[in-house]
């Protein structure tokens, strides 16, 4: 890992008013958030592509609207992942190693065609591959938000 001691800054006017669909979003997955406290995985598919995004979007990259709602399973496939924590900069500093490593991970789940975000655990960092199958692991109390699905592990 190269150490770079350069930050880069980007001048600009950022209008934070172009950011409103976001509200929309919150709208649009109100649906799958009740689902997630029935343990249900709810996604919604393009009526023209049959595209299936979780969690859903409010436009289809082929511009059409996903407007209906189909179950999804809690499994799915690891297609990006990436480690964090001061273990991770073994060479940068002359301090030892230490820290508990986190995991990053893209996954796509089973019936979804578009990938979400989570850490994993109850794995090591060199047993995680691309094409790496895990579950969500459902929290002890579900709340219906999106932190409910924080975390997966390996199947």
């Amino acid at each position: 890992m190269e150490y770079k001691d350069v930050t880069t800054a980007i001048e600009g006017s950022w209008n934070l008013s172009f950011w409103e669909w976001k509200l929309e979003s919150i709208a649009l997955i109100r649906k799958t958030l009740e689902g997630l406290k029935e343990h249900k995985m709810l996604a919604n598919k393009c009526p023209n592509c049959g595209l299936v995004y979780f969690p859903p979007k409010p436009f289809c990259r082929c511009l059409s609207i996903p407007d209906k709602f189909v179950e999804i399973k809690d499994t799915a496939t690891v297609t990006t992942y990436t480690f964090t924590g001061a273990w991770a900069y073994e060479g940068i500093a002359d301090d030892e190693v230490s820290g508990t490593p986190l995991i990053f991970a893209g996954i796509v789940f089973d019936g979804s065609d578009t990938m979400t975000v989570c850490n994993l655990n109850d794995v090591e960092p060199e047993q995680v591959s691309v094409g790496m199958r895990v579950r969500l692991r459902w929290p002890d109390k579900i709340e219906g938000t999106l932190n409910d699905l924080l975390h997966c592990v390996p199947l």
